[in-house]
């Protein structure tokens, strides 16, 4: 349930679970919005709550993005970030929040997604941070404004994708996929896709999309239950 139209006399909040929706704001290729990441982050979080039993906070759109420049990002500091996420953990936590699951949907925060539990402890032992990168439950091979992504928003909001302008990006299957996940963790490292496609959406489509949301919220569920069982323990 989003809390966003909520009063504070309607939010029961005793021990309850509340997800932060984590996006970027960067480019996408010539056709899917500056906001795709924040947009699946946010769908998926709602997605979430009809599921199990949670309140999701309004989105935050910026994030780390430094390696697209000199292509289009609005980026902040690792520091700014995990500090803002840590300090809406602790603030969630003084009034009455144990549980809190961060939702990424940028790759360039996960940085900072392991140290923000770290940090908030240090406050607030009693309240749980659980950083969730979406794209490691889908269950295929990631891309940025490829066929994943693209199908993605052409099944939650297709009027903001732009097909007839979709062109294959940069392709390469004969290295590592963990090889590119670390090349992406420098700066300006995009410049290789010279379009700042990774992967093909040419192919993309809405009924993909609709597959691959309910292949991941089935295992993010999954995920969040594993984590209730594991600190049951």
């Amino acid at each position: 349930m989003s809390i966003y139209n909520l009063s504070s006399h309607e939010i029961d909040n005793n021990k309850r679970r509340i997800i932060i929706p984590l996006g970027a704001i960067e480019q996408h290729g010539p056709h899917l919005p500056i906001t795709t990441d924040t947009i699946i982050a946010e769908y998926l979080a709602n997605q979430i709550s009809k599921k199990i039993s949670s309140y999701v906070l309004p989105n935050i759109p910026y994030g780390v993005s430094y390696e697209h420049k000199p292509l289009f990002n609005i980026s902040i500091s690792n520091d700014l970030l995990s500090e803002l996420l840590s300090q809406i953990c602790v603030s969630l936590a003084e009034n009455g929040f144990s549980y809190v699951i961060i939702l990424n949907g940028h790759h360039g925060n996960m940085g900072v997604l392991q140290y923000v539990p770290q940090k908030v402890v240090k406050y607030n032992a009693r309240v749980n941070v659980f950083g969730i990168n979406y794209w490691q439950l889908i269950e295929r091979e990631f891309d940025h404004a490829g066929f994943v992504e693209t199908s993605l928003m052409m099944a939650i909001q297709p009027k903001l994708v732009q097909m007839q302008k979709s062109k294959k990006g940069y392709v390469d299957e004969k290295r590592l996929r963990a090889t590119y996940s670390t090349f992406l963790n420098n700066p300006s490292s995009f410049k290789i896709t010279r379009n700042g496609v990774w992967g093909d959406p040419t192919k993309a489509s809405k009924k993909e999309g609709k597959k691959i949301i309910s292949v991941t919220v089935k295992n993010l569920v999954r995920s969040i239950k594993e984590l209730d069982d594991l600190l049951r323990m």
